[in-house]
């Protein structure tokens, strides 16, 4: 069961490999997709990854067929190859599904709802799984009852595709916002050319009044008088920049020393609050100190119990508990000024880093201002000169920002392309958002349905039972769940443990008995189950549910395929039903050649 398992594309942990199993090579099964005959094998690996190989056709065919005639599928999908789930997936027929949260379904996932092995919990739906995801059942049960429709899977894609365009023309009109200045989206064509146009102004007007100026200039040359008022500006500005250099750098170091000051105090507060906590533990540990001779005459000090807990020497009476009240009283008094002090430090740091900004800033000023008055130092003018270049400054200021506007011309036609994609990007997902929610309120009004046929067919199967639990004779409703991997009837949970295994085996067969009936389950209509013998089941027991399996699949209208593991079958099974031999200790399931690997 475990080998047909394992090579239909399960997964098994490494302790349900057995000994026998792993001297063995390779996995081989004939199988059938939706009629159409394969061989699938895959080689016998204790870690379960292993790939498969796929051969279209029969099995006599496949023993026979060169190497190229197969094909091999990884383990794991990848962007350049597919994994085998994803053909076989396409073999039946059925999507495949990517669930929120986790990774897309594979035939594992399937094979874990067609398997109930012996080891895995009689009460979970499920074949065991240590790391088990609520979603992913969800998913895999719902795509077999045939309620996960296709179109929301395509849907879900292309909402997701849209929603990363969405987010990255988002981010890409930030980062323009970010490096134009502004932060917002007011940067438009209508706002560029405002702007050009008033720069144009403001650099006719400033070229204007440049003609003016050179005109005096040079009409006047000869009666301009070399001054030195612009060094002697720039010279106070310097000194006023130190000045303020000197005040700024007083507050830093002040500040500087406080931490440092507080630093100090905090490290003694530590130490202080240390030493208390020693000298609590001293004292519980050593109890009270007491005195052979008096430290003072050196005299033999006589004991004398005045039924009073006193010092030995003086006879003040002591008071432990307000002592150690007291200590603790410190402790805490201690901890609490740490606290303070630790918060306040915080602070300063906080000042401390302002402070340092604008030294900072005033000391990169004060360069500035020492060079011009270096550049003018060496250069005599005068008020006419001076006025020249202030304006020559000015124009070549504007014209380089009309240069700059033509280029956020190029970025603001970037921004309109990438603002109306985000507003047709967000008309798309709210589309696809409505899509996807009619669907899947479809899609419920689907899965209640199976459910109901489920339930129905188990219900059949628990009344059909031997009478041995109470609650199978006449349950009215059964409920279960994927996600929580659980099954009630009537509400209770409790039952005798092979009464658990009846129920596990009934909702298996009641949900493949739907899937006969109701095309639009994706119900492989195959099962395997090897627990009718399990948790203590008596034979007539198990008889009673092999007779019912077996009328069941009597009466199907479709092709299917139901695989029970048994060493006490019903006596009036048919012949042709039965397949292999009965296992023996001497003789078991896997018929080893010798001198051979299998």
């Amino acid at each position: 069961m475990n080998f047909i398992f394992f090579g239909l594309g399960g997964n098994l942990d490494r302790s349900a490999w057995s000994e026998h199993a792993l001297k063995c090579d390779y996995v081989w099964l004939e199988v059938e997709f939706n009629g159409n005959p394969a061989v699938l094998r895959r080689q016998i690996d204790a870690s379960s990854q292993s790939a498969m190989e796929i051969f279209g056709g029969r099995y006599e065919q496949a023993v026979e067929a060169p190497i190229e005639a197969w094909h091999r599928y990884p383990y794991s999908r990848s962007t350049s190859q597919e994994s085998f789930s994803q053909a076989i997936f396409r073999l039946l027929e059925m999507p495949d599904v990517a669930v929120e949260g986790t990774s897309s379904i594979t035939i594992h996932q399937i094979l874990r709802l067609l398997y109930a092995d012996q080891l895995s919990p009689t009460e979970s739906l499920f074949r065991f799984e240590g790391f088990d995801s609520e979603n992913l059942r969800e998913a895999v049960g719902n795509l077999l009852c045939g309620s996960f429709d296709t179109e929301i899977y395509e849907l879900q894609q292309r909402k997701r595709a849209k929603e990363k365009e969405f987010t990255e023309a988002n981010a890409e009109l930030r980062s323009i916002f970010k490096v134009v200045g502004g932060g917002d989206e007011s940067m438009t064509l209508d706002w560029i050319e405002q702007r050009r146009r008033g720069l144009i102004e403001e650099r006719d007007t400033t070229s204007a009044q440049l003609l003016d100026a050179e005109e005096a200039f040079y009409s006047s040359q000869s009666s301009e008088k070399i001054t030195l008022q612009v060094q002697n500006d720039l010279y106070k500005q310097v000194q006023k920049l130190q000045g303020d250099i000197r005040v700024k750098q007083a507050e830093v170091d002040s500040i500087e020393f406080e931490i440092s000051d507080s630093a100090s105090f905090i490290r003694t507060l530590s130490s202080r609050l240390e030493s208390l906590r020693d000298a609590d533990l001293t004292a519980s540990v050593v109890g009270n100190v007491r005195f052979g001779t008096c430290p003072a005459c050196y005299v033999e000090v006589i004991e004398h119990d005045h039924g009073v807990d006193a010092c030995h020497l003086c006879k003040t009476p002591l008071d432990a508990d307000r002592a150690r009240e007291r200590v603790v009283g410190i402790i805490n008094e201690v901890s609490i000024q740490i606290k303070q002090s630790e918060r306040l430090q915080t602070i300063r740091a906080g000042r401390l880093e302002k402070h340092q900004a604008a030294l900072k800033a005033l000391v990169a000023s004060w360069r500035q201002k020492s060079k011009e008055l270096a550049d003018r130092s060496s250069v005599p003018t005068s008020k006419g000169r001076e006025q020249l270049r202030e304006l020559q400054r000015k124009l070549g200021y504007f014209d380089k920002s009309i240069e700059d506007i033509e280029a956020q011309v190029k970025l603001a036609n970037k921004i309109g392309h990438l603002s109306a994609r985000k507003a047709q990007l967000d008309e798309e997902i709210q589309s696809l958002g409505s899509r996807i929610v009619t669907l899947q309120l479809s899609q419920t009004d689907r899965l209640r349905t199976a459910k109901k046929s489920i339930e129905k067919n188990i219900i059949e199967i628990l009344q059909g039972d031997l009478k041995r639990q109470d609650t199978f004779e006449n349950p009215e409703h059964v409920q279960f769940s994927f996600a929580k991997n659980s099954i009630t009837v009537d509400e209770h949970t409790y039952f005798s443990a092979s009464s658990r295994v009846i129920l596990k085996a009934a909702f298996l067969v009641g949900f493949l008995k739907a899937a006969l009936y109701d095309q639009k389950f994706r119900h492989p209509r195959f099962l395997m189950i090897d627990i009718t013998e399990d948790k203590g089941i008596e034979q007539p027991r198990s008889h009673n549910f092999q007779k019912q399996v077996i009328e069941i699949s009597d009466q199907a209208p479709v092709e299917h395929q139901i695989i029970i593991a048994t060493a006490m079958p019903w006596p009036e099974i048919r012949q042709q039903l039965f397949v292999g031999r009965h296992s023996t200790r001497q003789q078991g399931t896997l018929a080893f050649l010798p001198g051979k690997r299998n």
